[in-house]
């Protein structure tokens, strides 16, 4: 067991193909903790109220064109303008509940025919997510779900390809798979369950999100 003063947040990444559940999960578990009265922060990326966020939603609309390489680094850059926000937050002891992360640019990067290395390379300062929630659903599942789509959702054969290297990135010991095919619901209440054995594997009594605490030092929800 880690002892208190090296105690640092929790970081949460959902990811998964495009409908796979990401956004509802993410508001989900923010609203167990909130219920629960613990304290969390959460983001979702792309975040489009910064100016690169603006730029890549043009991208994404095909108002502009890039470049794979520069597309890529947009994404990336997108999260180290928010670093310091997450930094922040991990230091407070506190969940961070993210809705894509790093990962998410390393499966489309590959995807869309860029080296993984280079990829995990231009991410790499970012903090790393302690647990990778993978909600996984076929391709098809996702073009039924979701109609109206940008230029990556709307590629049946490029979100094929990026479903399989989520697979192969799920192969990681910190990644958790978990069928999205299902009802919210049950999808969110074996992601409760699990993240309390992991939490209570990892640093003990310090972590119960059952009861409302997750650290000595936790305070109330922001």
């Amino acid at each position: 067991m880690s002892s208190p003063s090296s105690r640092r947040g929790v970081l949460i990444s959902f990811e998964g193909i495009d409908a796979s559940g990401k956004n509802t999960q993410t508001k989900m578990l923010c609203d167990y903790f909130r219920q629960k009265g613990v304290r969390f922060e959460s983001m979702s990326f792309p975040d489009y109220s910064t100016a690169i966020g603006h730029e890549i939603r043009n991208y994404l609309s095909r108002q502009h064109e890039y470049s794979p390489e520069t597309a890529h680094m947009l994404y990336a850059a997108n999260r180290y303008e928010l670093k310091p926000t997450i930094d922040r937050w991990i230091s407070e002891e506190g969940f961070v509940v993210l809705n894509r992360y790093c990962d998410s640019n390393i499966a489309y990067g590959v995807a869309d025919g860029l080296p993984r290395l280079w990829l995990e390379q231009i991410e790499s300062l970012m903090p790393q997510a302690d647990y990778v929630f993978y909600l996984r659903i076929t391709p098809n599942q996702s073009m039924i779900r979701k109609v109206s789509r940008d230029r990556f959702e709307a590629d049946l054969k490029l979100l094929a390809r990026v479903s399989s290297i989520y697979d192969a990135l799920a192969t990681s010991p910190k990644w958790i798979t978990l069928d999205a095919e299902r009802e919210p619901g049950i999808i969110h209440y074996e992601i409760i369950k699990t993240l309390s054995a992991l939490l209570n594997d990892r640093d003990g009594p310090f972590v119960n999100i059952d009861s409302g605490k997750m650290r000595a030092k936790a305070g109330p929800p922001v």
